[in-house]
């Protein structure tokens, strides 16, 4: 029984790294956001200010390319590599397609471009009341390693869980974006008092998650999960755990 249920999560989570893995080359070709000025020129500058000093000129017809938004200012890189940012008031200057530019557009790039993602979000793990809060940095579009610390309040017992995961979003271009996870952590259970010969107890847990975020507004993003976890015990057997969770985070 052992054996069929650890092939069987192993397998598991195989196939998510390996789905995890495949959107490498897809990142690489992603099509990134190019844009075409339609006035004279356009001054960039080294920072998202008026009083940064302006490192250089973009001219009509020339495109450029779109890499993040911070508040009302836009970052973009020219033909020459050169990076600057520019007022949103400018956007009526730009176009993609024919097709002017909209702030939904921008808003977007921020979401894929962001550096730091930290949230709080509250489910089920196995009928317990759960409380989770995560902290994560994105190296690329789609790869990010996250850290996170749980507390589970049961009838029988209350569990501390703490995880690094390796997380993938193989298609960061969508309005809602999946996302994939492997990881490993500890899980640490503590029974009620009034349990008669019960143990506190310390497990390593492997675990492999499924999830969704959308973008709400801003730097705000919803979430939710699923997760199947492993808990390798001292026991006859090991423990499969499953939490399901929603929550909100915040992106910089």
């Amino acid at each position: 029984m052992f054996k069929l249920m650890f092939k069987h999560f192993k397998n598991t989570l195989c196939l998510l790294a390996l789905v995890c893995l495949s959107p490498a080359a897809l990142a690489e070709t992603s099509p990134e956001a190019t844009l075409r000025i339609e006035v004279p020129f356009i001054e960039l500058h080294s920072g998202p200010s008026a009083g940064y000093p302006v490192v250089s000129i973009v001219e009509k017809n020339e495109l450029v390319t779109l890499l993040i938004k911070r508040t009302t200012w836009i970052k973009v890189k020219n033909k020459r590599g050169i990076e600057g940012w520019f007022h949103e008031d400018a956007l009526l200057s730009l176009s993609k397609d024919g097709q002017a530019i909209t702030q939904n557009q921008i808003s977007q790039q921020d979401v894929i471009h962001r550096d730091i993602e930290a949230g709080v979000m509250y489910g089920d793990l196995e009928g317990a009341n759960f409380y989770n809060i995560y902290g994560g940095y994105a190296f690329t579009p789609v790869f990010s390693v996250e850290l996170s610390a749980g507390k589970a309040l049961g009838s029988i017992s209350d569990s501390d869980i703490f995880e690094i995961m390796l997380m993938s979003q193989p298609l960061p271009d969508l309005i809602v974006i999946p996302y994939l996870g492997v990881g490993a952590g500890l899980i640490s259970t503590k029974p009620h008092s009034v349990i008669a010969d019960s143990e506190d107890r310390e497990s390593t847990l492997m675990s492999g998650a499924v999830g969704i975020k959308y973008h709400i507004a801003r730097n705000f993003l919803v979430r939710a999960e699923y997760k199947l976890s492993l808990a390798l015990t001292d026991r006859d057997e090991n423990e499969e755990i499953q939490t399901w969770k929603i929550g909100f985070s915040v992106f910089f």
